[in-house]
């Protein structure tokens, strides 16, 4: 379908749905949904392109709406932006006061962190935080990174992970401040179609996981600098992240220096991305085709491929190559269980063939820039993402997992200028266990996470 069908689509539905919408949507000089998407992505430097426009029904009345956007020259300047809502009628969504934008983190998208129930039969398709949030009204928004767009192979007959052949060199500058911009892009344009669609153009939530986190705090920090009438966010919901260590953690801070050093140093070599998910996808390919052979792994060859699987979700901590440790004592994907002997032997509370769809399902490659931006924050260093944390003064929300970041994660609300700010610590054993507690990233998958994460998610929306 070409560009021009679908802004006449759009333009259809919406003089259908919000008449109101679309008489401000004239006065706009908006006539189309291209011109729509041109008015939101005007600070981008580059006349922004609608590449495609999906809507997939997801479960009752919840549908998906996913957008790619051209961005850039290159050929990976491309962004997603997802939109997940319930309908009132087909292409009429309901008026939802309340809008969020929902922001993955590192080896992943929105889908695969937000949505992987709907790539897999291992749970009921309704298990992700964004289609709970939609069934209780919430208008849910999320983006894809420009890297989530990088292939996992490179064309032609011999499967060659793609950053493999060329080094994928255009990532180099792919950092925190491009990714702020796709960001306010994103925003920018979900709060111009919530407009035309009835929900009003008021400000919006902004969730972000892990990585995702970091990039929330750092789209909040650079807000604080714009005039009120151009500031977007409602209240804002950091999960499971460090943003700046307590400087009384010394250790942990010095060993966020060391993993930037190495890190910088790589970039410097010439590695512009991270290919984690290319070694997490060669596990969960050995684990799920040959679950009792004994791991071809150096050093793990006394375990099966299936208790490597377990060992990197739930004691990821010991999978840290030197001198490389992890960012927090005894941090770990999943909650695990072990035997007497201290081998890995399942997950507590997520499906462990759920988390091999999760593998399969996330992009291959990311850029290795914000990964370094990240780790400057943690270590301390000058950087233009915390000069301004005390002049946040949107409602925040942090949740932690205790045998994730957890509570070292509180510290920077205490640096947040915000006089509404909570915290949730999902700690279901002793301080003493936290090699046994809720993981990283058990709060979007595990089995118990509605009750343990997303209605305290959703409670605190509504009250705000």
């Amino acid at each position: 379908m070409r560009r021009g069908l679908f802004g006449l689509l759009i333009t259809i539905i919406v003089m259908m749905c919000m008449p109101l919408g679309t008489a401000l949507a004239k006065n706009l000089g908006l006539t189309g949904w291209d011109q729509s998407i041109s008015f939101a992505a005007n600070d981008n430097g580059f006349n922004s392109s609608l590449v495609s426009l999906d809507r997939r029904h997801l479960v009752d009345d919840i549908y998906e709406y996913t957008l790619v956007l051209k961005v850039g020259p290159g050929e990976f300047d491309t962004i997603g932006i997802h939109r997940v809502v319930k309908e009132r009628r087909p292409y009429c969504p309901i008026k939802s006061p309340r809008g969020i934008m929902m922001i993955h983190g590192d080896t992943c998208d929105f889908r695969s962190g937000f949505l992987m129930s709907t790539q897999s039969g291992e749970v009921p398709i309704k298990h992700s935080l964004a289609i709970y949030l939609a069934q209780r009204s919430i208008d849910v928004w999320g983006i894809d990174l420009r890297w989530t767009f990088v292939p996992d192979n490179y064309p032609g007959p011999v499967e060659i992970p793609y950053c493999y052949v060329d080094g994928c060199e255009f990532m180099k500058n792919w950092d925190t401040a491009l990714h702020l911009k796709d960001i306010r892009t994103a925003v920018r344009i979900a709060k111009m179609v919530r407009g035309l669609t009835g929900s009003g153009f008021g400000k919006m939530f902004m969730l972000g996981h892990s990585r995702g986190a970091q990039l929330t705090y750092a789209y909040a920090n650079e807000e604080t600098q714009l005039p009120w009438w151009r500031q977007s966010l409602r209240g804002i919901i950091p999960v499971e992240m460090v943003y700046k260590f307590d400087p009384e953690e010394e250790g942990l801070i010095d060993a966020a220096c060391t993993r930037l050093g190495v890190l910088e140093a790589l970039l410097d070599s010439g590695t512009c991305y991270s290919d984690e998910a290319v070694t997490l996808k060669y596990i969960a390919y050995l684990a799920a085709t040959y679950p009792e052979d004994y791991s071809v792994i150096p050093g793990l060859e006394y375990l099966t491929n299936q208790q490597v699987a377990w060992l990197a979700l739930s004691a990821t901590y010991a999978t840290y190559p030197p001198p490389m440790t992890s960012p927090v004592p005894l941090y770990h994907y999943c909650a695990g269980t072990f035997n007497e002997s201290g081998l890995p032997t399942g997950l507590q509370f997520t499906n462990s063939d759920y988390m091999l769809g999760f593998a399969f399902a996330v992009p291959s490659f990311q850029s290795l820039g914000e990964i370094i931006d990240g780790e400057a924050i943690m270590c301390s260093e000058s950087t233009p993402y915390d000069d301004y944390l005390d002049q946040i003064e949107t409602p925040v929300f942090y949740v932690g997992a205790a045998g994730g970041f957890g509570a070292y994660g509180e510290y920077v609300l205490e640096l947040l200028g915000s006089t509404d700010k909570q915290s949730l610590i999902v700690r279901l054993y002793p301080t003493e266990a936290v090699a046994l507690d809720y993981g990283h990233i058990d709060p979007l998958f595990a089995d118990n996470a509605e009750d343990k994460v997303w209605m305290p998610i959703f409670k605190w929306i509504k009250r705000h």
